[in-house]
């Protein structure tokens, strides 16, 4: 709309010109004579009079008043715009700052009952195995449970709206992944699985939000361990034929039916759905790794045969 208007305006600019310059040299032409003799100077200051009469009128109508009714309707529209923009920003500190209070408000309580279950243990000496002991572990294992399912719904909440912002440094990945692995090694050897962590002797720095990082690796490691019941668990961070750092997690696990790969990356997704699933979670893991590849400029790629085990690759570009 602004540019046709700018043509408009440009094209009545240079019909007034011309209108101008014909009727200058037209009234100049008529009065040449008086002007050489050197009289009548009294109707040549009539004549230019007169074209400014004609002239001027001409010139508001078709250029000064478009262009000024323009520039109001742009200081407008940008008064409308700053408005909007001031509302844009508070509305999202006011996401921002809620987050963080729910964060904070749902997660304190919880840590408490789980330090409180946790004393209570200990300072009772309970015997492991008994009814009373396996109450606590139960009461631990849900509290913490319940905070992995808050944080997520909270960390795609932040994504979703634009509330996370990333801090890029110079982020160690082999740092970052070893102690990943130290964190959920005793997970799998709960469950008998073990943890094969291949890392070549090279420097694996790089410029990436290392929270991001830090979730990436965590949850693809939970996954493999959740989905595997027994085998192992083969983690390598190398470098490729073209020099690129690519991180790669395979299990022995339950693997991806080939239907539901396409909607693996989806929010709140599982393969196994209703309150008769077999598996944990919320189906916001993989969602979560998916948008933290895309702020650290990573591209993933899986491959996975039902009943075969699956691999996710992970490539820093």
């Amino acid at each position: 709309m602004y540019n046709v208007i700018r043509k408009n305006l440009v094209a009545s600019y240079f019909f007034i010109i011309l209108v101008t310059i014909f009727t200058t040299h037209f009234l100049l032409s008529t009065r040449h004579i008086y002007f050489v003799d050197g009289s009548n100077y009294l109707g040549i200051f009539l004549d230019s009079l007169l074209m400014t009469g004609i002239v001027f009128p001409i010139l508001y109508y078709f250029f000064l008043r478009p262009l000024t009714s323009e520039i109001k309707e742009r200081k407008k529209s940008q008064a409308d715009l700053q408005v909007a923009l001031e509302k844009s920003e508070l509305s999202d500190r006011l996401k921002t700052e809620f987050l963080a209070q729910m964060s904070h408000e749902i997660r304190t309580p919880i840590n408490v009952l789980v330090n409180c279950a946790q004393s209570i243990k200990e300072e009772l000496d309970i015997p492991v195995g008994s009814d009373l002991s396996i109450y606590i572990d139960e009461l631990e294992i849900g509290s913490r449970r319940l905070i992995r399912t808050i944080e997520s719904i909270l960390y795609m909440s932040q994504l979703q709206i634009g509330a996370y912002n990333p801090t890029f440094t110079n982020v160690e990945l082999k740092e970052i992944l070893t102690e990943k692995v130290k964190e959920l090694e005793q997970s799998a050897q709960d469950k008998g699985l073990q943890i094969k962590l291949n890392i070549q002797a090279t420097d694996y720095t790089i410029i990436a939000d290392k929270f991001s990082i830090e979730q990436i690796f965590q949850h693809l490691i939970e996954n493999a361990i959740n989905f595997t019941f027994q085998g192992y668990i083969e983690i390598t961070l190398s470098k490729d034929d073209q020099q690129k750092i690519f991180f790669s997690i395979s299990d022995t696990g339950i693997g991806i039916s080939k239907d539901f790969l396409p909607k693996l990356f989806l929010p709140f997704t599982q393969e196994d759905q209703g309150y008769t699933r077999k598996f944990e979670g919320n189906g916001l893991g993989l969602a979560l790794v998916k948008e933290y590849c895309k702020i650290n400029n990573c591209k993933i790629e899986v491959s996975s045969l039902k009943g075969n085990g699956t691999t996710f690759k992970i490539i820093f570009l």
